[in-house]
């Protein structure tokens, strides 16, 4: 949730200073032109950008790395671990002292939060009252005009009420204080916030105000759209024919007699510097009409914008999570301060098992084309499981708002979340590794399972693993080491740390004799029995990536 507040502000901020270039553009052009323009900067805070993007898949997805996941004896070129029942890794407590409830601080900005909310929302509200107050002992005023015209013993100035059935409220006297041109000016500038809507975009915006309430530049921006609509009525009625010298003489009297509305939403006569106002219709200048240039050039701008910001999905923790956690093979710096991170000792945190419910589900372990297992994250009541394709389930234990640790081995999970909190990615902390896996649908891991079930029931070896072998098993006869080239990057990185060791056993076994595939295994590697000359090993390969490579490769003397 705070990613996506986070996304929102920085992006609507962002999208108000291109407006405030694009009516500096339009100073000499009509006021309405540049109210547009403010509108467009007020309906972007409500139009989450990344959120919109998620759902329609315009994010980058979320890279995954195909691993495999084998026994836990022998000698191992594995990139993860497998999650198997055993002793407690040296580090990780499941029963340590609780550290302070981060969630308690989510709580408490949300409670700040609605609160002020709900202060905007009932001053607004006590306002409101006084306007349909006045307006329920109104009487009608025989004028001539489009909407009803209503007569109240308030002393307020005239003014546009209502959204749906506007109605255009004088104060008692006001005719009795104006000429008939006078009056004839302000139930023109009226007319004029009637054919405009104006009462219509502004609630939109004391929507803005009211969820924005801590955010000054919703507030400055609420000022600018007031001043330019006033000015876009003022322009309106002068060009009209109205006599620019008795009107800007109406509105000094209205001002002078009548109490300003306190409410946006209500369109009056006021509003904005007076004096500046009185000034621009003194001078009867006329604004310049926008050309093509302009208006080809504004558009450009906010559509450029607009899909930038949708396409970029936001500068949010979350993505700078899943960005980090994407990286093919950390250096050994940075690979052995996250082998310490993870192996350091763990602390587990309350945690609201509701909250799970937006992790819980299917994440996909490998390409989208080509998956080689699945994850899956589900709980009951409130403990909380880790399940992978072949293997049993594992409990984690929350030590974070979005991050779990296991204890049958040193290793961690956190969730990527999108802008409406729901996980959108899982990654897993091991080994000095982050694996980034994206989620995935139900209708997914189902297809997988029972292509698994059909392979397994066959005995059938996933395509190209036996001649993937061979060529591995090849090199590693002729150089000692494999065929990195035709490993993933992080299968190749861990198969370099352990080539020594590698060299060593092949040399010991001697040559190749015959290579024969002994099965499926429940996660869906393929189990091969390779004779040597001098003894056997049992070799477990995961399936080919869509792009040919082999993500895991597992050696064990049978």
């Amino acid at each position: 949730m705070i990613a996506a507040i986070l996304n929102d502000l920085w992006q609507s901020t962002a999208f108000l200073c291109l407006a405030a270039l694009l009516t500096l553009l339009l100073r000499t052009n009509s006021a309405g032109a540049r109210y547009r323009v403010w509108l467009a900067a007020s309906v972007k805070f409500l139009l989450p950008l990344s959120l919109l993007a998620s759902l329609t898949g315009r994010l980058p997805p979320l890279p995954a790395f195909a691993v495999l996941s084998g026994p836990p004896s022998g000698l191992a070129q594995r990139i993860i671990q497998p999650f198997v029942p055993g002793s407690t890794p040296a580090g990780a407590s499941a029963a340590a002292p609780p550290v302070g409830p981060p969630e308690n601080l989510w709580v408490v900005l949300l409670i700040i939060w609605g609160a002020g909310v709900g202060i905007v929302l009932f001053s607004w509200l006590i306002r409101w009252r006084r306007v349909r107050r006045a307006l329920s002992s109104s009487t009608p005023l025989p004028l001539e005009a489009p909407i009803p015209v209503r007569e109240s013993s308030a002393s307020l100035e005239p003014g546009l009420v209502g959204v749906l059935h506007p109605v255009i409220l004088f104060p008692v006297g006001l005719a009795a204080r104006l000429t008939a041109t006078e009056m004839r000016g302000i139930v023109a500038h009226e007319l004029c916030h009637y054919r405009r809507r104006d009462n219509l975009t502004m609630t939109m915006h004391m929507v803005v105000e009211a969820l924005f309430w801590f955010y000054p530049p919703v507030w400055w921006l609420g000022a600018r759209l007031i001043a330019e609509r006033e000015r876009a009525c003022d322009e309106t009625v002068v060009a009209a024919g109205h006599d620019a010298e008795i009107y800007a003489g109406s509105i000094l009297k209205v001002c002078r007699f009548f109490a300003q509305s306190k409410i946006a939403c209500v369109a009056g006569v006021s509003g904005s510097d007076l004096r500046h106002r009185v000034e621009e219709i003194m001078s009867e200048r006329s604004a310049i009409p926008v050309g093509r240039t302009k208006k080809l050039l504004i558009a450009t701008s906010i559509a450029g914008a607009l899909c930038t910001m949708a396409l970029s999905g936001g500068l949010s923790v979350t993505v700078a999570h899943a960005q980090a956690a994407a990286a093919t093979v950390p250096a050994p710096a940075d690979r052995a301060k996250l082998l310490a991170e993870q192996q350091a000792p763990q602390q587990e945190v309350p945690f609201n098992p509701a909250r799970f419910e937006k992790f819980a589900g299917y994440y996909r372990i490998g390409p989208s084309g080509a998956p080689v297992g699945f994850a899956r994250a589900y709980r009951k009541g409130d403990h909380y499981y880790l399940q992978l394709t072949g293997q049993p389930p594992v409990q984690v234990f929350p030590e974070s708002p979005t991050k779990f640790f296991a204890t049958v081995v040193a290793a961690q999970i956190s969730f990527v979340t999108g802008p409406t909190g729901r996980a959108t990615g899982m990654v897993l902390h091991q080994n000095g590794y982050l694996h980034a896996w994206p989620r995935s649908s139900k209708t997914a891991y189902a297809a997988f399972e029972s292509e698994l079930r059909h392979r397994i029931k066959q005995n059938r070896p996933s395509p190209g693993t036996e001649a993937a072998l061979l060529r591995q098993i090849q090199s590693l006869e002729s150089t000692g080491h494999g065929l990195y080239a035709e490993m993933t990057p992080e299968l190749a990185a861990a198969a370099r740390e352990q080539e020594p060791k590698t060299a060593a056993l092949w040399k010991r076994l001697g040559a190749l004799r015959s290579l024969r595939f002994a099965g499926v295994l429940p996660n869906g590697s393929n189990d091969y029995i390779a004779t040597f000359a001098h003894g056997q090993l049992a070799i477990i390969i995961s399936p080919l990536t869509s792009a040919g490579k082999i993500a895991g490769l597992l050696y064990r003397f049978p």
